[in-house]
Formats: structure tokens, C-alpha cells, sequence
């Protein structure tokens, strides 16, 4: 595979981390339906990824496929071990890996900083940034040894604009768009394209629940929902991204950083 060539999405072998809810298991089933060979869910919650795992499995079937190609691997991307068991999984059981795409991170509402609990901090740095890191950090390797692939990593708009309540969250974020945006730089001399998904409020989904539940994050994000003049992103809209920015018409795509979210903002 040369620099910038992208695998058909049929027959494509994937590994997703966050895979088992939101935009991972959106994407997933997207991915299913379109023929992928192998498709490798990663999540925290057991009987949550096996649920996931038949629903992208079902997919498959709908879409007249014949073979099972959803797997479920249980792991905290958090902890750098997950990496190298997957990388170890992946070995073992797929013929390489042609795309990653890292859904993987919390579920923390926005709070003002100085009532961040203790350990709030650590724990949105660890589950999306470095989460983000360790997976990239192991799989990566896997598409170099394949002659290229395509990545796409999942953060949000609070990388690009500062929103009170998100210090932390925008943070780690920015490290995820610096880290995709510096990765497609080192990446390409093997072929290998990496773009940034930074969505807003997402309807539908977890992250979007615990915001709306909570009364600080539903004043602030309530006036953001009245600015998304296209309505409100799905998890659907941001999988359909996804899938176009693993699949071979976006060959000349990376380094990008793209906001899917209903016009909420013009970044």
C-alpha cells in the first residue's frame, strides 16, 4: 500500500476502541453493513460490548453478509496494558489491521475547575488522552508493517473553544487533535493517515444524558443546542464521517481536525 492509499472498506479489518456505545458502535455497525472483514470492539463493560458485538453482528446479516466479523475484547484503554494486549489479539487472530479508530474516553460533565473532586483530573486526562495514546502508541505499528492504514481519533469541540466548565476536558482534547495532527505528520512516510473527529453534543448518547442531566451543564450547553441550526449531531452522522475518512475517497485526507455538529460553531 503507498502513502495515502486507503484499503476498499470491504474486507477491511478494524479495531474500536469505545466501540460497544456512541459513535465506536455506530461506526462499527456502519462498517458491518459495508462488508468490513474484521472488526474488533473494545470496551470497559462486559455484557455491554456483547451486546454491541450481536448488534454489529446483526448488521452484517441485514446487509446480506454471511460471516460474524464483530469480536469484543474487554480493556481499559487507560492502562497502557490494554495496548499490548491488543496489539497481542490482533496477531494472533486477524491477518493485520488496516484502521483504528479511538471512540474510547469518559463520562464526566463540565464543572467549573475549582470544583473539580479529586481525581477528576487524572481521570479525564487518562481515559481520553493517554487512552488515546496507549492504543495509538501499540496499534500503529500494525498498519506501518501492513504498508499503511487509516486512523481516526474522537475528541470534541472543546479542543478549539474554550467553553467555562471544560478546562480540563478542552485540555485533553487539544491533546488529542495535537497528537492525531502530529501523528499523520510522522505517520505518512509509512502510509498511514490519521483525522480528528471534534464533535459538540451528540443527541442520543451517553455523554449527551449525564450533560442534560446535570443542571450547571444543561444551562451551559442548553444555549449550544439552540446554535445547532441543522440540528443536533447523532452518533449516526459522526459514523458516516468515520467510515468516509477510513475509506479510500479520502485517500488525501489527514492532519485534519473536523467538527460534525449541527452548526453549533463555525471552528
Amino acid at each position: 500500500m503507498s502513502v495515502f492509499q486507503a484499503a476498499p472498506l470491504a474486507g477491511q479489518s478494524v479495531a474500536i476502541t469505545g466501540g460497544t456505545s456512541g459513535i465506536g458502535l455506530a461506526t462499527a455497525k456502519l462498517l458491518a453493513a459495508k462488508g468490513a472483514k474484521r472488526i474488533l470492539l473494545v470496551g470497559r463493560n462486559r455484557a455491554r460490548g456483547e451486546a454491541a458485538t450481536a448488534e454489529v453482528n446483526a448488521a452484517a446479516a441485514e446487509a446480506g453478509h454471511t460471516m460474524v466479523p464483530a469480536h469484543f475484547h474487554q480493556g481499559d484503554v487507560a492502562q497502557p496494558e490494554t495496548g499490548y494486549a491488543l496489539a497481542e489479539w490482533i496477531d494472533r487472530h486477524c491477518d493485520g489491521l488496516d484502521s483504528i479508530v479511538t471512540a474510547a474516553g469518559g463520562n464526566h460533565p463540565p464543572r467549573l475547575f475549582h470544583t473539580l473532586p479529586d481525581g477528576a483530573a487524572e481521570a479525564i486526562v487518562g481515559e481520553w488522552l493517554l487512552g488515546t495514546i496507549h492504543v495509538l502508541r501499540r496499534l500503529m505499528p500494525l498498519l506501518a508493517a501492513r504498508g499503511g492504514g487509516s486512523v481516526v481519533t474522537v475528541a470534541s469541540d472543546a479542543a478549539k473553544i474554550a467553553t467555562p466548565g471544560e478546562a480540563v476536558i478542552g485540555a485533553a482534547m487539544a491533546g488529542i487533535v495535537m497528537l492525531s495532527r502530529t501523528l499523520a505528520m510522522e505517520g505518512a512516510r509509512s502510509g498511514i493517515r490519521i483525522n480528528c473527529l471534534t464533535p459538540s453534543l451528540i443527541e442520543g448518547t451517553i455523554t449527551f444524558d449525564t450533560v442534560m442531566s446535570d443542571a450547571f451543564s444543561q444551562r451551559l450547553f442548553g444555549k449550544a443546542r439552540e446554535r445547532a441550526r441543522l440540528g443536533l449531531s447523532t452518533a449516526e452522522d459522526q459514523a458516516h464521517l468515520v467510515v468516509f475518512l477510513l475509506g479510500p475517497e479520502s485517500r488525501r485526507l489527514t492532519g485534519q481536525a473536523i467538527s460534525v455538529n449541527g452548526g453549533i460553531s463555525a471552528a
